[in-house]
């Protein structure tokens, strides 16, 4: 994240129309972008799979019990692999969705009126694909899809209350973190353009320094997302069961019918 930031900035320094700026976009901010998703996906689901174990021991458990890395280590490692299938699950249905969408708009602009608004309509019900997967009775990453759908529109509202609140509260969380390293960035640049030499900017301790800050600012994300992911979680569960005890009532008052 460093070595992306730094030579973003170094190409932001020239006007876009000149050939500097081309020049700046190096093979390594390429390399340090894919970098920085890369481990910032793996990270996620690394997070989402000990969120959702701990989950899974304490709603198999009868009581409240206290579990040791040692005792969640198998369950871990099964529910990491369920995440990463998911995870590449999704990162395709969101790359096939945004070549639809791209293809539709090129070609029918005035598209766009609808697909803003039914994009927006989709990613609610769609936040449910993980608990729906992790959690549901069907096996499968297509009906986790279904089942998120499912009961992902008749709760639209609630879950989206629901994504509101989690979404300021995680935000508030990743701007703490992420101001002092933002700072750190732009205190680093102002002295290296005011020394006009790199030793400002490219010491050792500075180095650290910003090391130890862009690791702060990470681990301030996956502390926000530790809030988003039982909360969702939750609501798949009420919207479960608020779902399944109506049509389990209405079958007992069609019985005859049945």
């Amino acid at each position: 994240m460093n070595n992306f930031s730094s030579a973003a900035i170094d190409s932001a320094k020239y006007p876009p129309s000149t050939m500097g700026a081309l020049s700046g976009l190096s093979y390594s901010v390429i390399i340090n972008y894919l970098l920085l998703i890369i481990f910032y996906v793996i990270g996620q689901t690394i997070v989402t799979a000990i969120v959702y174990t701990v989950m899974q021991k304490y709603q198999s458990s009868e009581k409240l019990e206290k579990y040791t890395l040692s005792d969640i280590k198998d369950d871990f490692i099964s529910c990491l692999k369920q995440c990463f299938i998911l995870t590449f699950y999704v990162m395709i249905i969101v790359l096939g969705y945004a070549a639809i969408v791209g293809v539709s708009a090129a070609l029918f602009p005035y598209l766009l009126f609808l697909i803003i608004p039914g994009t927006f309509a989709l990613i609610i019900p769609f936040s449910l694909i993980f608990p729906a997967y992790i959690f549901g009775e069907e096996t499968g990453t297509n009906n986790a899809l279904k089942q998120a759908f499912r009961l992902g529109f008749p709760t639209w509202g609630s879950l989206f209350l629901l994504i509101v609140i989690l979404t300021i509260i995680s935000s508030i969380i990743q701007t703490i973190t992420f101001i002092p390293w933002y700072a750190g960035v732009i205190i680093k640049n102002v002295l290296g353009l005011m020394n006009k030499t790199s030793e400002a900017s490219g010491s050792i301790w500075s180095d650290f320094l910003m090391y130890i800050l862009a690791a702060i600012q990470v681990f301030g994300s996956y502390l926000a997302v530790l809030l988003v992911l039982p909360g969702v979680a939750f609501h798949y569960f009420s919207a479960s069961e608020a779902k399944d005890s109506v049509s389990v009532n209405n079958d007992i008052e069609n019985f005859e019918q049945l």
